[in-house]
């Protein structure tokens, strides 16, 4: 089977939708199909708002359509969520090559634009709304991150979905030693690692930092990541005088596996609002890494219920800064910092997602 692969960002663009989409591309290859992977070579990481993000978008719409139209004829096109709207495009593309269309949706816009106050609600937004659901409507499948996105494009749009978590990247985790007679740290250290958007709340965090360091418990929060808010944490921290605060850049394929492991907590967060419009990608690299999971949000999303049944993570709304402080001082008081498991090779994941994915486009 030919297939054509459609993001705004390469793989060597740094995002985390450029190296998704290539290492599934990577991974249908290896299973025997042609593959071709089509972006605008777009530069990741510079915030956009307001004009110029419109024509950047436009421009790198314009780009894929045309590099399309250039593309041998394909049986499917598989299409991502950036630029916002690729859905449409990518059905034309999929029209003019007589091809089917699978739509992988990392976020739904304009429906998150409109939540985080980039988009106004008004004329725009129900365009863009209507755009979508028909793009959503006429591809052979759409496919989200969580059953909280599924019932979202099932209530709201009216669409079947199928559901196909994101490829967490391939990281070595480090010998999985579990010693009750090891020494305890001197201080337990828990960890945001990720981006700092608007989607997620960071200051929370420091909230609770502040209050762990006013009651003398030996904790550090480290902050590891980039991202609009990266600098704003920065200068509250300071503002709150947080002594056991480290500041990190994102962490290396290589590192990243070790970063977590060293954590005995893992934080994972997701605007209330947000729920069924997006999908933290650290979450599944989390699980597998077999860490307790502080999980601060929804409370009432499948997510986040998923987690909680499974009886050693914390799940927390936005506004319990009190009842995470007391959760965390509890862990950190013992000797060890909860049921931690094995981790789980996420090369195994990634395969499977690939055979996922084979069924889905053999169907």
């Amino acid at each position: 089977m030919r297939l054509l692969l459609l993001n705004q960002y390469g793989l060597a663009s740094g995002a985390p939708t450029g190296r998704i989409l290539s290492e599934l591309g990577s991974g249908l290859q290896e299973h025997g199909h042609e593959v071709v992977f089509l972006n605008s070579d777009a530069v990741y990481g510079t915030p956009r708002r307001g004009f110029g993000r419109i024509i950047h978008e436009t421009r790198a719409h314009l780009i894929l359509f045309w590099r399309s139209l250039c593309c041998r004829k394909v049986d499917a096109v598989i299409s991502l969520t950036s630029p916002a709207c690729l859905a449409v495009t990518a059905g034309v593309v999929a029209k003019i090559h007589r091809a089917r269309h699978f739509h992988w949706a990392m976020d739904l816009y304009p429906d998150a634009g409109v939540r985080l106050g980039e988009l106004k609600s008004g004329a725009l937004s129900r365009f863009l709304a209507l755009l979508m659901r028909r793009a959503y409507r006429e591809a052979d499948r759409v496919v989200g991150l969580d059953e909280d996105m599924r019932d979202y494009l099932q209530n709201i749009y009216g669409v079947d979905s199928s559901v196909m978590e994101p490829f967490p990247p391939e990281v070595v985790w480090p010998a999985f030693e579990k010693d009750p007679k090891a020494a305890p740290k001197p201080a337990k250290r828990w960890l945001y690692s990720g981006n700092f958007g608007r989607a997620h709340e960071i200051e929370v965090l420091l909230q609770i930092q502040k209050r762990l360091e006013d009651r003398r418990v030996a904790a550090e929060l480290i902050l590891q990541g980039q991202g609009p808010q990266f600098s704003s944490s920065r200068r509250a921290a300071g503002l709150l005088d947080l002594r056991r605060v480290q500041w990190r850049p994102p962490a290396s394929q290589e590192s990243l596996g070790e970063s977590l492991f060293q954590s005995d907590v893992l934080v994972v967060t997701r605007k209330a609002e947000m729920k069924g419009l997006l999908l933290p990608s650290k979450l599944l690299l989390a699980e597998l890494s077999g860490k307790v999971i502080l999980w601060i949000g929804d409370t009432d999303g499948k997510t986040a219920q998923r987690l909680k049944q499974e009886g050693r993570h914390g799940v927390f709304a936005m506004a319990d800064v009190e009842p995470i402080t007391a959760w965390l001082e509890h862990l950190f008081d013992r000797e060890s910092s909860g049921r931690e498991i094995e981790p789980k090779a996420t090369r195994e994941v990634r395969e499977e997602s690939v055979r996922k994915w084979e069924a889905l486009l053999r169907q």
